[in-house]
């Protein structure tokens, strides 16, 4: 578990300092990235490309934190991680809940495959 959430701490850490390739590092070459508004990037290099589009303007103010909640192995070498990235900006604060599979190679883990959904902030 701990190396998982250590994966997980090194996205934040690249998102933090609007790093593309930290962010990217423990992908897969074969990983495939879906967004919140539903536009699928397929392939290291292209997942790669949209985090480097994201990054690139900051939106002022932007923070962001990266909970693992859950983590589920169907198979020993595969994790099926849930996560909740919450992320506020000077405009308001916003939400969403990710499931991404993980696999085990070369004695670490990598990203494979990651969905995310926007999820409604209530207060």
């Amino acid at each position: 578990m701990r190396a998982i959430d250590e994966v997980f701490a090194e996205i934040q850490a690249g998102v933090g300092e609007f790093d593309a390739e930290r962010v990217g590092a423990r992908f897969t070459s074969n990983a495939s990235f879906t967004t919140p508004a539903g536009q699928r990037f397929d392939g290291w290099a292209a997942v790669n490309a949209h985090h480097r589009r994201q990054l690139a303007s900051p939106v002022e103010g932007f923070r962001t934190s990266i909970t693992v909640e859950r983590v589920t192995f169907p198979e020993p070498d595969t994790a099926v991680v849930f996560v909740r990235q919450n992320a506020s900006t000077t405009a308001g604060d916003f939400a969403n809940a990710g499931t991404w599979v993980l696999v085990k190679r070369d004695g670490g883990w990598w990203v494979h495959a990651v969905h995310n959904t926007n999820v409604a902030i209530t207060r």
